[in-house]
């Protein structure tokens, strides 16, 4: 062979070669632009923290259920989803910044059929996967963020995850809590009082007061049975059993008044006696207006303040007791209806119907075994 031969050889070698480098960099390219590489401990959300201002509404999808939250003026959030009552605006908050924290630390799979096996197949009827959209407060815009969250790791923590666009999936460092029930969002708790702010309780004719005698509460003691009178003719329709249970639960009821549930307020509906306690307390009037449906227990809740009461002092610390602003709180309960836990429920129900042996008859309540306030 010739040296021009060899020479033309060796030419269309090099650029078949170089050919080659060009086509497997356009389709190392073009993969990059499908699947992109992600620097490990670079955000998995880019910029979502400062585009904060722009989020209007955040929607939280998982199996069948969706939850929206929605933003309203001066920063305030509602769950549209449970007819617009407050929203916790800490959780919010944290809901915003987890997700914004979240840090790239590993590839994981692309392939669509195994997206299943990290918790990231969507749409999702098993409830594995969890959808978060934040959604941009101009009409019709596309939206801020979107993140599809599956099953998640500790020890760090982490949190498998992808773009909803991309079928690449991550692990990402970080914790996230995003709850599919509406009502994890906002404030279960309505009242906590400290035990003593209650001066009395009542409920269908029956009144419970401490015994003057009662030094109120002390650390490590129990309180002093409270006295019992009923108004007649609601007498007859007290067992000594009835009694029993009213002395044991009512006069610390309000202590601890939480909800399984919110709506907005029917008018139709009357308030029923043994559903409705009323509490005085030191600086207001607190009556629970409550009736039972087929799914239990549903109120409304009316407090008269005392005038002229020093506003109270706030929580020393996150979940103590304390004194409510009783205006603020019955501005904010204005045109509510809660529904009482089962437990609660279940602590009035052995008031007006207790449990009895079979065949045996109620004890009639006499005048006698009422016990008087008063001593």
């Amino acid at each position: 062979m010739s040296q021009g031969i060899m020479r033309r050889n060796a030419v269309v070698g090099i650029a078949a070669a170089a050919i080659a480098l060009v086509g497997a960099a356009f389709l190392m390219a073009r993969s990059r632009d499908m699947t992109p590489e992600r620097a490990r401990g670079s955000a998995l959300v880019t910029g979502l923290e400062s585009r904060a201002a722009e989020i209007g509404a955040i929607e939280l999808l998982r199996g069948n259920a969706t939850v929206r939250i929605e933003r309203l003026a001066g920063d305030r959030w509602v769950v549209a989803s449970s007819d617009g009552y407050p929203a916790r605006t800490e959780l919010v908050r944290a809901l915003l910044v987890s997700i914004g924290n979240l840090t790239v630390d590993d590839r994981m799979t692309a392939k669509k059929d195994r997206h299943n096996e990290l918790g990231l197949a969507w749409p999702d009827e098993s409830g594995k996967a969890r959808l978060v959209r934040f959604l941009a407060t101009a009409p019709g815009a596309e939206p801020v963020a979107e993140v599809i969250l599956g099953d998640e790791r500790f020890a760090p923590d982490a949190v498998f995850a992808r773009l909803p666009a991309q079928d690449q999936t991550w692990r990402a460092l970080g914790r996230v809590q995003v709850p599919a029930d509406a009502l994890a969002w906002i404030d279960r708790t309505l009242v906590s009082l400290p035990s003593g702010e209650t001066l009395s309780a009542s409920i269908a004719g029956l009144t419970a007061t401490p015994s003057p005698n009662d030094p109120g509460p002390q650390p490590g003691m129990p309180r002093m049975p409270w006295g019992i009178a009923v108004i007649e003719p609601e007498r007859e329709q007290w067992s000594v059993e009835q009694v029993d249970s009213a002395k044991t639960g009512l006069p610390s009821f309000l202590e601890r008044l939480e909800i399984d549930g919110v709506r907005r307020a029917r008018t139709d509906i009357a308030p029923e006696p043994q559903w409705s306690p009323s509490f005085d307390t030191r600086a207001a009037l607190v009556t629970i207006n409550g009736h039972a449906e087929a799914d239990g227990v549903w109120f409304t809740l009316s407090v008269l303040p005392r005038p002229g009461v020093p506003a109270p002092a706030p929580a020393k610390h996150d979940g103590d007791p304390f004194v409510p602003d009783w205006s603020a709180l019955s501005e904010a309960c204005d045109g509510w209806e809660y529904k009482m836990p089962a437990w609660k429920a279940d602590t009035l129900r052995r008031m007006r119907a207790p449990a009895q042996d079979p065949g045996t008859e109620p004890t009639t309540l006499q005048p006698s075994t009422l016990g008087d306030p008063r001593r």
